[in-house]
């Protein structure tokens, strides 16, 4: 909470004064709230959302998570939705990253096509999938427009770079180009794993990597019917274990394509 309420301030190049001023509070006030000293209340939260300019969604989930902070640990949101602004929240703040999926490719790597051809249609219909990407779209803009880019390491399935079936021959090189692009960012590093996958589930590690603001060690998991976040340092342990057995298999995108 207190590196969004910094974050959707920095977004807009306020000072803490300035702010203050706009809702009538102090400029220690924000400061407290920022630094996690006192939690502020819904109705401060609603008011800095609207006076910084916050996207709906994104304002109307920190009023949420503030709620129930206030209140107390009971958690009563969407799953879906709370885990998804936990990992786009993680994608702004945290400074190491490891992205794996058996399935598919890594969604901050995935084109237009790729979204809308090879992965499989939502039960709510064609729409939300449309709108699916459009979300998509705008954490790959966020996620590698950040001027202090986290260090990145996509494990990539084999069975997915060497795939793309339903894709036309210009929609397949779009898509490779897509994830060399990748590689060749700063910080980033696409790599492919060879089957047997030791990880047959969806996962992702973030680790603070010397950004205050970011929070603690966080393993995001994700199977066909759940996911959750996990902080218990032995079961992050274990994601560390299986990125590490899978990178000793695997190669940068640019070695795998060569060979």
């Amino acid at each position: 909470m207190t590196a969004e309420l910094i974050s959707i301030r920095e977004e807009r190049s306020w000072s803490r004064t300035r702010l203050g001023a706009a809702i009538g509070k102090h400029a220690n006030t924000i400061r407290g709230w920022e630094i996690g000293d006192r939690l502020p209340d819904k109705a401060n939260v609603a008011l800095i959302c609207r006076t910084l300019q916050v996207a709906p969604a994104r304002g109307a989930f920190l009023e949420h998570v503030i709620e129930q902070l206030n209140e107390g640990p009971d958690l009563i949101s969407d799953l879906g939705k709370r885990n998804l602004f936990i990992v786009e929240s993680a994608e702004r703040h945290y400074g190491e990253i490891i992205k794996w999926d058996p399935l598919q490719l890594s969604g901050l790597s995935q084109t237009e096509d790729y979204h809308m051809k090879e992965l499989a249609d939502p039960l709510e219909g064609p729409a939300f999938k449309i709108k699916h990407w459009l979300r998509k779209q705008r954490r790959q803009v966020d996620f590698f427009g950040r001027s202090d880019a986290p260090q990145t390491k996509f494990l990539q399935p084999v069975d997915e770079v060497m795939g793309l079936k339903r894709l036309t021959k210009t929609e397949r090189k779009a898509q490779i180009d897509r994830l060399l692009e990748i590689d060749n960012l700063p910080n980033c590093e696409v790599f492919v794993v060879q089957r047997p996958y030791i990880a047959t589930h969806a996962f992702e590690i973030f680790r603070p990597g010397r950004r205050p603001g970011a929070g603690p060690d966080f393993v995001f998991v994700e199977t066909l019917d759940q996911s959750r976040h996990i902080v218990e340092p032995e079961k992050i342990a274990l994601y560390d274990r299986f990125s590490s057995v899978m990178l000793d298999d695997a190669s940068r995108i640019g070695r795998f394509l060569d060979g």
